[in-house]
């Protein structure tokens, strides 16, 4: 079974805060930028608290409604 990207960052991400070492050094070590780790830091810990954001669509009006709209 083939791993999706947040999967394998979730894997990084254990393996950056057991290393103890700086987000710097870290980065630099792995040939990946900071930014980047900075970005999945952030996103694993909002997955982690349930806190990611999700849009839905939203449809105002009846099924017979000519005049429906999206929001």
């Amino acid at each position: 079974m083939k791993m999706t990207e947040t999967e394998k960052w979730a894997d990084r991400v254990k393996e950056f805060k057991r290393s103890g070492k700086s987000q710097r050094v870290w980065s630099a070590e792995q040939g990946i930028k900071r930014s980047t780790l900075r970005y999945w830091l952030e996103r694993t810990e909002e997955l982690s608290e349930g806190s990611e954001v999700r849009f839905a669509e939203l449809v105002i009006g009846g099924e017979d409604s000519a005049d429906d709209k999206t929001i």
